[in-house]
């Protein structure tokens, strides 16, 4: 059944499962992807805590983002809509793109993020990398989702995994046909900004990394510069994995998760 909020922002499908008495964990998907890529985490968290996964904006069933496509934006809707459904404060689960917008949650609202945990995401890029994520954008404007995808499957993937879990691919590559190219390419440009290393050394919460060590988009370099800005030495590194670790190494990453969240 599909369960949608509308907010002043917008339309926001989102899932909720879990004991509410237990602390609020909410989950940000990829770009291109929906909130069904956290299925495993879903089924191993949701013993234990209240978890929200949501359609981010212009994915999924949710609406499209209204106005300028910015971090800014995203992080005003993520936060309207949890406080639409009566959540105080929650633990911060934010993969790739959804990594990126989780930062600026908790950058602009420190006091409702009880914890953040970044996987397989960036902080800033070197402008060698922008411009490479900028030629994304205009390539996907002008040869349009099916021809980019081959190459994001490449990179979200190991050759190992692919080649062991067709069906995953199968569902990736359907998932990202039904983004519309004008938008993805959007995203990108937005991609190309990301710049907030500085401000997360105004934070101050407990922060868990995770990064797979043949993930070529956001190496092990990146965890290490978000690791030194938010002062914490908690990067876990998933051998075997490249983008999608929780995908990869779903066990794995449901351990990391846990235990993180355990210990706070």
């Amino acid at each position: 059944m599909i369960n949608t909020l509308t907010i002043e922002s917008g339309k926001i499908n989102f899932i909720r499962t879990g004991p509410r008495s237990g602390n609020t964990v909410v989950l940000l998907h990829p770009m291109g992807m929906d909130l069904t890529l956290w299925g495993d985490q879903i089924l191993a968290l949701k013993t234990k805590f209240d978890v929200i996964a949501l359609d981010l904006p212009g994915h999924g069933f949710s609406g499209r983002l209204e106005g300028e496509h910015s971090f800014e934006n995203l992080a005003t809707v993520i936060v309207s809509f949890i406080e639409n459904i009566s959540v105080e404060a929650f633990h911060l689960v934010g993969i790739s793109y959804g990594g990126m917008i989780a930062q600026e949650v908790a950058i602009r609202n420190p006091d409702l993020v009880l914890s953040l945990t970044l996987i397989a995401t960036a902080c800033t890029f070197p402008d060698s990398v922008r411009q490479i994520l900028r030629d994304r954008a205009e390539f996907t404007r002008n040869k349009g989702i099916v021809a980019l995808a081959p190459l994001s499957l490449a990179r979200w993937f190991t050759p190992e995994f692919s080649a062991e879990r067709p069906d995953v691919i199968d569902r990736i590559t359907k998932l990202l046909y039904l983004q519309d190219a004008f938008d993805h390419a959007t995203i990108w440009d937005t991609v190309a900004s990301l710049d907030s290393e500085s401000r997360l050394g105004e934070l101050s919460l407990p922060a868990l990394i995770i990064v797979g060590d043949k993930d070529a988009s956001t190496p092990i370099a990146s965890a290490e510069v978000m690791a030194k800005a938010l002062k914490s030495n908690n990067i876990q590194i998933v051998k075997n994995a490249a983008h999608f670790p929780m995908l990869e190494k779903p066990e794995l990453v449901n351990n990391l998760l846990l235990t993180f969240f355990d210990s706070l």
